[in-house]
């Protein structure tokens, strides 16, 4: 790849997108491993439900594919976090956008940073090289 002149982002910028990166990166690897417990046990994780404080429920599936056997009280911790995931991520993009723009890097670079909020850990890694590389330092 053609090497691209870079102008450095304002701090404000590179803060912005390393809490960005780091809350995606959190939530990221909740879901992604309260999926797994989602299909390896069929359970969901819930809060202030019928059986405790936290807990794990057990559901089936039904005909239609829709859960059945999960509590009708308390609060579906999977859903949320998949909700609030969502969110970050969009705030994780604008941030990623930010850089991009700031920096006048090629289109292929924004598209890396994106791939880091649906990338388990990615987010990490591309906050800490693309951050330095906005910032203007070589290593």
């Amino acid at each position: 790849m053609p090497e691209t002149k870079t102008t450095p982002a304002s701090a404000n910028t590179l803060k912005l997108f390393r809490i960005a990166s780091i809350a995606t990166g959190i939530f990221l690897l909740t879901i992604t491993t309260l999926y797994v417990i989602r299909l390896v046990t069929n359970q969901e994780l819930w809060a202030l439900g019928p059986n405790g404080f936290l807990t794990l429920e057990n559901f089936t599936t039904d005909a239609d594919g829709f859960k059945v056997g999960l509590p009708v009280s308390g609060i579906d911790l999977t859903s949320i976090s998949l909700i609030v995931h969502g969110w970050l991520y969009v705030f994780y993009l604008y941030t990623c956008f930010r850089v991009w723009t700031e920096t006048r890097w090629a289109f292929v670079r924004f598209l890396v940073m994106a791939a880091g909020g649906v990338v388990p850990f990615l987010s990490f890694f591309t906050e800490r090289h693309f951050g330095r590389l906005a910032k203007g330092e070589t290593n």
